[in-house]
C-alpha cells in the first residue's frame, strides 16, 4: 500500500476508535496503539506499547513503508465495520490527490551478491584443533580419561 493510502485509512479512523487498533510492522513487531499523535508524510507517530509487556505510553515514529499491516484487537461487527468505513472512498491511486498518489523515488537495488559455493577446510581443521588440545588436556589430567566399561 502506498503510503498516501496509509494516511488516508488513519485519517478516517476516529480518535474514540483508535485505542483498539494494534500495528504490525515487516520485521514482525506488533504494537498495540493508545492513540495516534501525527500522521506525516513520511511517518507515523503513535503512542502504545509493544504486544505482550506493560510499558504503556512509548511513543513510536513508525516509516509508512514498514507497516505491514493493522486491526482491531477485539473482533469487529460487520454493521460496525460499516459504520467506520462505509464512507471512506476506495484506496486506489485514482482517488487519491495528485500530491499523494505521485510515484516515490526508488533507490536503485544493489547489485546480487556471489555466494561462494567451493567447499573450504576451515571447519575441519578447526575441529581437528578442538580435538588435539582435549586429548592432550586428558593425557595430562588422568581424572578426564575415558575408561572403559568393567566386566569386559
Amino acid at each position: 500500500m502506498q503510503d498516501a493510502a496509509w494516511m488516508k485509512l488513519l485519517r478516517h479512523i476516529p480518535a474514540s476508535d483508535q485505542s483498539k487498533l494494534m500495528l504490525v510492522t515487516t520485521s514482525g513487531t506488533e504494537i498495540t496503539i493508545q492513540c495516534i499523535l501525527r500522521i506525516d508524510p513520511e511517518c507515523l507517530a503513535l503512542r502504545g506499547r509493544l504486544s505482550g509487556s506493560t510499558d504503556a505510553g512509548r511513543v513510536f515514529f513508525v516509516p509508512y513503508s514498514h507497516i505491514d499491516y493493522f486491526g482491531f484487537q477485539q473482533p469487529l461487527k460487520e454493521s460496525e465495520f460499516h459504520e467506520l468505513f462505509g464512507s471512506l472512498a476506495a484506496l486506489t491511486a485514482d482517488s487519491l490527490p495528485e500530491e499523494m498518489s505521485a510515484p516515490q523515488a526508488v533507490a536503485p537495488e544493489p547489485a546480487p551478491v556471489k555466494a561462494n559455493l567451493t567447499p573450504t577446510r576451515g571447519p575441519t581443521v578447526i575441529k581437528s584443533a578442538v580435538l588435539e588440545k582435549f586429548r592432550a588436556r586428558s593425557v595430562s589430567n588422568p581424572g578426564t580419561q575415558m575408561r572403559p566399561p568393567q566386566g569386559e
